[in-house]
């Protein structure tokens, strides 16, 4: 059974319900999977995100991340982590 415990998350409280399938859906098809394999999961939920117009906030890209990489590599961490520093510069 897949973990949907992030949903109770604060940063959750107000999100529109749009968003929250979005995330649902993402989290689904990218657990378990290594960083490279979660990539086109990533894109393809920007993709819906714009097509509604919608957009993360801050707290919810955090929890992204860290619903993301609860089941990654330290090395698939890592990947993560410069890319989050590159995007954020």
């Amino acid at each position: 059974m897949k973990d949907l415990s992030w949903i109770n998350h604060p940063a959750m409280e107000h999100i529109d319900p749009r968003k929250l399938a979005i995330l649902v859906d993402l989290a689904n098809e990218a657990e378990g999977k290594p960083l490279d394999q979660s990539l086109p999961f990533i894109m393809n939920a920007n993709t819906k995100l714009r097509a509604q117009n919608l957009s993360f906030t801050k707290e919810e890209n955090e929890l992204l991340v860290e619903v993301l990489s609860k089941d990654m590599s330290p090395q698939d961490k890592m990947k993560l982590d410069m890319m989050k520093r590159m995007m954020m510069k």
